[in-house]
């Protein structure tokens, strides 16, 4: 076409003016593409070249279709002719042979799809290029890079197109068929590293795949486009539809999003994606993203002659050696500034722009484009040239890497075009490269230097978009022709959340819980009342998937039956006129022991609702239907349903004493803890009536309700199966009954009275997906109480002088040969050693039978467990006992523990049961997509988990590297799963965190816990393990947030408060935490675990991590009866911020309590106890109360109600608190109180207490009570001990320390870090952390600032820093160095290695000096020695857990545990022999600070042990550890030591760099940058700094 036609554009054509442009379209069409399609099979060939760099001669699919998009479009534009002369006719149906004949040929090949569905193997994929002539495969699976998700996606979205705009392509159900499995083929691109567009997966080209941004994105386009397209069109049946999962778009939107801009691992960023962002795919709906992304390429990658593919890409530079298959390390950095340009890009943002109507941008890159072009009648010339510059080429192999093809070995001249171009017609060129003659200016000057094109001319893909470009530009072609699905309106269509509402159907599981369910004010329905809609399990539809694209002819089985995800269940299915509702898979029972747990089931249905609220974009409304059965409502007893008199299990108001389970938690609050998450549950389904839960909007209704507004699809593919869909359909419903277990327990506590048994139930076992009746199944249902003989071992019991026993009587301990020992200690003072005491070893055959025996005997589950332990390492888990095999005794100590909440016990259990999480491969996906590598065990057993797994091999993998103790795996199963969840739903909490290593989680869950409970590191792991699903998640959440809570100090708090009726701020400004982890009032993250801590430890339990202690709060209350108006007000504020809204908040009926921590302020806990409706709800209230510590701040407001069933022992509470007229209020009376607990002297005086109070008949809310209280006095009021005196050492109060132990644990880092380093290694030869080195060379060279996989190299130089704290210390002086060079660009850093250790060491000695001289005059030398002997004993106080710094120390056996280790410190520990700052081993349970010294590396160290015991327990009372200068035992001074050597570095050096620590950030970063200076540069910097 000529140059003149080209600058016409958008003016209004005359029929004849539009046949002449057509026309001479027709001919460029004809004369490029159409020539070279081969008349037999209908491919074209992506060139007719034989270059240097391959054999095009080859049909690629994606050449195929970009070029054939061309031909479409122009056949589309010749529809608007009355007269085409046939050219419509032939244009269309070329088209359809194109396409066509791309299917034959990945039809043949059709087993492949079958096993790649499966294996997501390389060697299974889809062959991405066929032979030109017959279709065939050119190259063998395992030399090429064949794996290319995009190329199969980009046909899938152009046949969807092409079939909407009227195109016939696919002509039988067996096509259909195939394309249905090439949706299941591509589904799954968000976890399966591909080759990408550019066939080379890591751009070093060494065969390695990844995860391509750019893949992932036309997978997003081709599932929504073909999503319910019918391929027969118009006249089509149900039978030619094409389904997709929109959890499976879900999946690989979510990670496309959070991937942008970046392409993969090894590429920061690629011209690939402008195919994403714009023409075809239009994947991205975020406008946001759309622009950055744009302008990152444009601004990283563009260049006058196009845009470079990604940076350093050598493909057809002059300096590429094409000897090679693969490029050098190091020889990357040599293409910096040269890569070549490619014009094909700028075709890309013309389409864009002309898609959006932007026609700014369409006419700054159309002018860019015009001058690249190459004249046709000039190609000789161009031919001539190239081929002179190549002739150095012309001998050497052709690169298969390099190239498009490996199979030509020799090289060929260009042969020429069998029909050469019309005159005159602009070519678009492949890319323009660098002359040689030029590369050096242009390395020095980039973008300077003139360019030439290859000898590639035209691309016929670029040529293609080129064309299709110009015909819209000329006004001859609408986007709306080519773009039917109307995919380009994905950003300005795109639904706001706050549209989407979530309609909910509670379903019973019988007429007896509905009934039950009724009284307590909840309407629900069963399922025979559902009709004409059936409620099935959601096992159910993915069986019916499974059937779906099945084919015997081709050997295609349809959908993998992989779980369906809760979108997928939020839609309602018609099969045959009839109407199918399915359960959301989260509410299955399943073998492992989180869903037992109700408080989980909560937050995993808030977390659901939001999702479902966050990803909806179907027609119709999400309906998401629960089945509530007896097992979640089972700790209602029916007393309390009714409203009657006191449960079963409520005891005296006072019962705090009457017995103790093994963690020295009163049995009292078992019963407590076990109702309450029944009644948590219910207060959730209950709060759903208000129409909105977090945020989210819903409608509580009945499911035929809702058949008219919801998202309803076709199942009528089943019918095919003949008459068993209906059974497919019906799920496993008849099945549910087959094989019964029966569970012999009292009530949900388990502390059944003597003789009691009428609480007791038994349960049904749930068969597997595959219908065996595995012992390994979890019976979860209650049936009625008949048990029968079942379960062999002595059910739990509570007997009357049961709270004098011992606790725990057996506990395994390991032997001087790392094996156990059981036996029996006594667990408190005074317990008397049993005459029958077992001393067994683990692995020790001998007390067999003496184990047997006793487990016969005992009947607590702890002591159960523990010899059911020794018994499995002696014996094999399917050896017959007397009782039963060891698997159905430990099944049924399993079952028991869930019951009864003994959540040690049943993690025990499950470890040795290998039991595994039904969903943690996909949350371990959830993990790695979104580009967080994650890690399990610790030092020689920690292994790096890198790309998604099945779920044999990933249990495989933790059980084998989480062996240390039995507890560790499904402990690190949960931490997964939790983790999971909340990367789906707050994906900002794990901003700067780049690798999850799951160990160094729980040691922060661990540290938390013994700084909020000030316990040691034994009793935080004990508390740690007892805690339930939802606590754990909690605090797993806690953990997270702490860092936002540095900048946002109420993020914590906004943690344990109750989701808002409106949106929350997480949303508006992405901080804080979402509402799924702010759920209903229940009792929060560790409130469940009481603790009598002692007012003098009180101090060191502070919620914030960070951040200035408050000094005042102010409460407000303020309450209104039925007749007032019935509502609360509680107002909570700190230091003027208001920390528990008065709005927003649901309170229910009944008395409403807010508790307040009295140190900083924090909302520890809200409940409310529905005082009108039950008695044991007034003494759940009492036991509230008395639980608390004293000085804490309590409010309580009533409701509606509270006199109806409000107890003498609940007044009493009330009147101690300091109510004076709780003995008057009666019925729907207002009254409300502030108080702080223990305030008063006796009980009855007000002390201080303030309190609101009107009768009914006035009709009229109490006034607004206030009360202020100052939190200092609270704190120091405490009585400081040790471990408060170093707390009044540390410069931040421990608050710093505490924010670099949790950013150390979780790895996180600041923004921009890596690029930092990157810059930072640039000017030296490398950066050594004890004995490991990152080297300059070839990591800079290879890898680019933002790369992926330079971030990981980074993370495994820091990883060797054991010690959380110091490693945030190291992340800081790396910033530090950085810092000074970019502010000082004068200064030169010293050549050589930059050894980071030493200069923080220097730093800490440095600060240590100052320290002694700014208190030398106000502290004594005895003082220092007694913090500092406080600092090296493990931290109770400070929530220190002391881990080893740069090398891992071992925990000796307790055998030898009375002897101390002395390890020779080497390089490992520092630079120069520096000491580590920390020398504690690495298990989660650090012997109370009483440790060995660091290893060397190369030392072979012991299995750490993930529990151990304490080691001053058995004698230790000295702790050694050597430095480079003297040995140091418990950091006390001798009586005959000097004042100077007392306080000298060497000797207080794990003292100092704690008070280091615990420095704030400017601080600390002004005395690393003098030790920088010092150290590494020549001259000082100034004060200034």
């Amino acid at each position: 076409m000529s140059s003149s036609h080209h600058h016409h554009g958008h003016h209004a054509h005359t029929p004849l003016s539009a046949k002449v442009a057509l026309d001479r379209y027709y001919q460029e069409v004809a004369s490029i593409i159409l020539s070279r399609q081969n008349p037999a099979t209908g491919l074209i060939p992506a060139s007719v070249a034989i270059t240097t760099h391959g054999d095009y001669r080859d049909a690629w699919v994606r050449d195929n279709v970009y070029s054939i998009y061309c031909v479409w479009g122009l056949a589309l534009a010749y529809r608007r002719m009355d007269d085409d002369g046939g050219r419509g006719y032939e244009l269309e149906h070329a088209t359809v042979k194109n396409m066509r004949g791309l299917l034959f040929a990945m039809m043949r090949q059709a087993q492949k799809v079958e096993c790649f569905k499966h294996t997501q193997a390389v060697g299974d994929a889809l062959h991405a290029k066929y032979s030109t002539t017959t279709g065939s495969t050119v190259v063998a699976d395992h030399e090429w890079g064949h794996l290319q998700i995009d190329a199969t996606s980009l046909f899938l979205l152009a046949l969807a197109q092409m079939t909407a705009s009227g195109f016939r392509i696919i002509y039988t159900l067996d096509e259909v068929a195939f394309i249905q499995n090439l949706v299941f083929y591509v589904e799954r691109a968000y976890r399966t590293p591909d080759y990408g567009l550019w066939e080379r997966g890591n751009k070093v080209n060494h065969g390695q795949p990844e995860l391509n941004s750019s893949s992932i994105g036309m997978v997003v386009a081709a599932l929504q486009a073909i999503n319910g397209v019918n391929l027969f069109g118009a006249r089509g049946g149900s039978a030619s539809v094409i389904h997709v999962l929109p959890d499976e778009i879900s999946r690989n939107l979510s990670t496309l999003r959070i991937a942008l801009p970046r392409e993969s691992a090894s590429k920061e960023i690629d011209a690939a994606l402008l195919s994403v962002i714009g023409f075809p795919a239009f994947a991205i709906d975020d406008a946001y993203i759309v622009d950055y992304t744009r302008e990152d390429i444009i601004e990283k990658l563009g260049g006058r002659y196009g845009c470079k593919r990604f940076l350093r890409d050598g493909h057809q530079t002059v300096l590429e050696d094409t000897s090679r298959l693969h490029y050098e390390p190091a020889e990357l950095k040599v293409f910096e500034h040269i890569e070549s340009e490619w014009p094909l890009f700028f075709t890309y943002l013309i389409l864009e722009g002309l898609f959006r109507g932007d026609m700014k941008q369409v006419q700054l890159f159309r002018s860019k484009l015009e001058p690249l072009l190459v004249d046709s009648a000039e190609m000789g010339v161009y031919s001539h040239n190239n081929r002179e510059r190549r002739t150095h080429e012309e001998t050497a192999p052709t690169s298969a890497a390099h190239s498009r093809s490996r199979r030509n070995s020799s090289v060929h001249l260009r042969k020429r075009e069998p029909h050469p171009p019309p005159q005159h017609m602009k070519l678009v060129p492949e890319l323009y490269m660098v002359p040689r003659e030029n590369v050096d200016e242009e390395r020095r000057r980039p973008g300077s230097q003139t360019r030439v094109p290859n000898e590639n001319i035209p691309l016929v893909w670029a040529q293609s978009l080129y064309i299709l470009g110009n015909l819209i530009y000329d006004d001859l072609l609408s986007p709306a022709e080519l773009d039917p699905l109307e995919r380009r309106f994905g950003v300005t269509k795109k639904r706001y959340h706050s549209d989407v509402v979530v309609q909910v159907v509670l379903v019973a599981e019988d007429e007896e819980l509905q009934e039950r369910l009724k009284r307590f004010g909840l309407e629900t329905q069963t399922r025979q009342r559902c009709e004409p809609v059936r409620v099935s399990p959601s096992s159910a539809l993915r069986d019916a998937f499974t059937v779906l694209g099945a084919n015997a002819k081709l050997g295609l089985t349809g959908r993998p039956p992989r779980p369906v995800g809760t979108l997928t269940t939020c839609k309602l299915y018609r099969c045959q006129g009839r109407l199918y509702a399915f359960t959301p898979h989260f509410m299955d029972k399943e073998e492992f022991y989180l869903v037992s747990d109700n408080d989980y089931l909560v937050s995993v249905f808030e977390q659901e609702l939001h999702f479902v609220r966050g990803n909806w974009f179907e027609g119709g409304r999400p309906t998401m239907v629960v089945e509530l059965t007896r097992e979640m409502v089972g700790g209602l007893d029916e007393a309390w349903m009714r409203g009657g008199t006191a449960s079963s299990g409520g005891g005296s108001a006072s019962g705090l004493g009457s017995g103790h389970n093994v963690n020295g938690v009163s049995t009292q609050e078992e019963r407590w803890r076990s109702r309450a998450a029944s009644r948590n549950l219910m207060n959730f389904m209950m709060s759903l009536r208000s129409g909105q839960v977090g945020g989210v909007r819903v409608r509580l209704g009945r499911l035929s309700e809702m058949v008219n507004t919801s998202c309803i699809e076709s199942l009528d593919f089943l019918v095919r199966e003949g008459e068993g869909w209906e059974n497919i359909l019906r799920g496993d419903q008849l099945s549910m009954d087959v094989g019964l277990g029966r569970l012999s327990i009292s009530s949900a506590d388990g502390t059944a009275r003597s003789g009691d048994r009428s609480g007791r139930r038994r349960v049904r076992r749930r068969p597997t997906a595959e219908g065996s009746k595995s012992p390994l199944l979890t019976p979860l249902t209650p049936m009625n109480p008949d048990f029968g003989d079942t379960f062999r071992l002595q059910d739990p019991i509570n007997g009357p002088d049961d709270s004098a026993r011992p606790p725990r009587t057996l506990s395994p301990v390991k032997d001087e040969h790392g094996s156990g020992t059981v036996g029996e200690e006594p667990a408190g003072e005074g317990a008397e050693t049993p005459p029958d005491m077992l001393s067994l070893v683990l692995g020790d055959p001998s007390q067999i039978p003496g184990a047997l025996l006793h487990l016969s005997q005992c009947t607590h589950l702890y002591d159960q467990m523990e010899l059911l332990h020794y018994l499995s390492t002696v014996l094999p888990l399917d050896h017959e006992t007397p009782m039963g095999s060891l698997t159905s005794l430990i099944e049924e100590v399993y079952l028991k523990a869930m019951h009864l909440r003994q959540w040690s016990v049943v993690r025990q259990a499950a470890g040795l049961l290998g039991k595994m999480v039904n969903w943690l491969t996909a949350n371990v996906s959830d993990l790695l997509i979104r580009q967080r590598p994650l890690t399990v065990g610790f030092g020689r057993e920690e292994v790096v988990i890198e790309k998604p797994m099945n779920p044999e091999a990933l249990k495989e993998l933790i059980y084998k590297h989480c062996a240390s103790d039995i507890r560790e795996a499904p402990l690190v199963q949960e931490v997964l799963t939790y983790l999971g969840s909340f990367i789906r739903g707050a994906p900002h909490l794990f901003e700067g965190i780049m690798r999850i290593r799951t160990h160094f989680f729980i040691i922060a869950m661990r540290e938390e816990i013994s700084r909020m409970k000030s316990c040691d590191e034994v009793d935080a792991i004990d508390y740690l393990m007892q805690l339930s699903p939802y606590e754990m998640k909690s605090l797993l959440g806690q953990i997270l947030a702490a860092h936002d809570a540095c900048t946002k100090p109420d993020a914590i708090n906004n943690f344990s408060s109750s989701s808002s009726a409106t949106p929350q701020p997480w949303i508006q400004d992405g901080h804080g935490l979402p509402p799924f982890m702010q759920s209903q009032s229940r009792w929060r993250h560790l409130g469940n675990i009481h603790v009598q801590a002692s007012v003098e430890s009180a101090a060191l339990k502070l919620y914030h991590i960070a951040g200035d202690l408050p000094t005042e709060i102010v409460v407000n209350a303020q309450s209104a009866g039925f007749a007032a108006g019935n509502w609360v007000k509680i107002e909570v504020w700190r230091d003027g911020m208001e920390v528990l809204p008065a709005t927003g908040i649901t309170w229910g009926r009944g008395l409403n309590v807010c508790v307040v921590d009295p140190l900083d302020g924090g909302i520890l806990e809200r409940a409310t106890f529905d005082t009108h409706i039950s008695e044991s709800e007034s003494e759940e209230f009492v036991r509230l109360i008395e639980w608390l510590d004293p000085g804490t701040i309590v409010v309580v407001a009533a409701m509606d109600d509270c006199a109806e069933r409000l107890t003498e022992g609940a007044r009493k509470v009330c009147e101690m608190l300091g109510s004076r007229s709780i003995r008057e209020v009666g019925y729907r009376d207002s009254w409300c109180l502030i108080a702080q607990k223990g305030a008063g002297g006796d009980e009855g005086d007000g002390g201080g207490a303030v309190e609101g109070y009107r009768k009914a008949e006035e009709k009229c809310p109490t006034e607004m009570v206030r009360k202020v209280m100052g939190l200092e006095g609270s704190r120091r009021s405490s009585d400081a001990g040790g471990k408060e005196r170093m707390m009044l050492f540390l410069p931040s109060g421990g608050r710093q320390l505490n924010r670099r132990k949790n950013d150390g644990a979780l790895n996180r880092v600041p923004t921009d870090f890596y690029p930092i380093v990157w810059r930072l290694l640039s000017n030296v030869e490398g950066i050594v952390v004890g004995q490991a080195y990152l080297p300059s060379n070839p990591t800079v060279y290879e890898k680019t600032a933002q790369e992926l996989n330079f971030a990981l190299q980074v993370e495994s130089l820091l990883d060797v820093i054991r010690d959380p704290a110091e490693r945030q210390i190291a992340v800081e002086c790396l910033m530090c160095l950085q810092k000074i060079s970019e502010r000082n660009p004068e200064m030169n850093l010293k050549k050589g290695k930059l050894d980071l250790m030493r200069i923080v060491r220097d730093a800490v000695a440095t600060f240590w000096e100052g320290w002694v001289k700014e208190h030398a005059s106000e502290t004594s030398v005895d003082g220092v020695n007694e913090s500092a002997a406080v600092g090296a004993s493990g931290g109770e106080g400070l929530g220190i857990g002391e881990e080893p710094s740069v090398t891992s120390g071992t925990l000796q056996p307790p055998s030898v545990a009375t002897t101390t280790t002395t390890a020779p410190t080497t390089g490992a520990a520092g630079a120069g022999g520096v000491p580590s700052a920390t020398t504690i081993p690495p298990p989660l349970l650090t012997a109370n600070g009483n440790t060995t010294g660091p290893t060397t590396s190369n030392s072979t160290p012991q299995r750490p042990a993930f529990l151990g015991r304490s080691l001053s327990s058995r004698g230790v009372s000295t702790l050694t550890v050597n430095t480079s200068t003297t040995s140091v035992t418990n950091m006390e001074a001798p009586s005959n030591m000097g004042t100077a050597e007392a306080l000298s570095f060497s000797r207080n050096e794990r003292f100092a760099r704690r008070l280091f620590y615990d420095l704030p950030m400017e601080r600390s970063m002004e005395v690393l940058a003098e030790s920088c200076v010092r150290g590494v540069v020549e001259v000082r910097i100034g004060p200034g700094f």
